[in-house]
């Protein structure tokens, strides 16, 4: 966390920990020596950086935020954007699907029992596998409300029907938390999330 020092003057400081400089000198090395020398040519072959990712899986700089309960470092969101900074430094594209784990984990993370972390989490750490955030629609972005995607109970399962678009690694992610409504009725508060393994039938690219 950032430390909060009292000066004489009773002034305070927002300097950066040991700790988080260490993290930030890390990623910055990483981007350098890592990233900036391929960007370009990943760029003109619309390449999937997957070598990248897993050595920055490999040095720890993915998924820091998972809870240590559930085998990551459980830093909080500063200390992931100081890592961030300076992933996108390297490539702003590579960066973003560097980070994209985040936003992808979130609503697990915030909202899911304890069975479902212990079921999707862990896998971040073990593996340099992907995650992807299902919300965005050709007919809606942040206007959610506005979303077609449905999902209708039927037995113990659900049934989603729906499309998404820009969804960030969704073509190299092992699951995405899609969203859907449940009950249109309600507007934004009819809409529920959905861990679906991208192998699931019916998921199409």
């Amino acid at each position: 966390m950032t430390t909060i020092e009292h000066g004489v003057a009773g002034g305070i400081s927002f300097a950066l920990t040991d700790e988080q400089k260490s993290l930030r000198e890390l990623a910055r090395e990483f981007a350098e020596k890592e990233i900036r020398p391929r960007a370009a040519s990943y760029d003109e072959t619309s390449q999937h950086p997957a070598d990248v990712i897993a050595k920055a899986h490999e040095l720890g700089l993915m998924n820091v935020h998972v809870p240590e309960e559930y085998g990551g470092l459980g830093l909080p969101c500063f200390d992931g954007m100081l890592i961030g900074e300076e992933l996108n430094w390297g490539c702003s594209g590579i960066g973003t699907s560097l980070v994209a784990n985040g936003l992808g984990s979130a609503p697990v993370i915030i909202a899911g029992s304890d069975d479902q972390k212990r079921r999707w989490l862990p896998q971040l750490i073990e593996e340099p596998i992907l995650c992807s955030f299902g919300l965005t629609e050709p007919g809606a972005g942040s206007d959610v409300a506005s979303m077609k995607s449905t999902a209708v109970r039927n037995g113990d399962e659900y049934v989603l029907n729906g499309s998404k678009t820009f969804i960030t690694n969704a073509g190299h992610a092992a699951w995405t938390v899609v969203f859907a409504k449940t009950d249109p009725s309600k507007g934004h508060k009819g809409i529920s999330a959905f861990v679906v393994p991208m192998e699931t039938d019916g998921v199409t690219i």
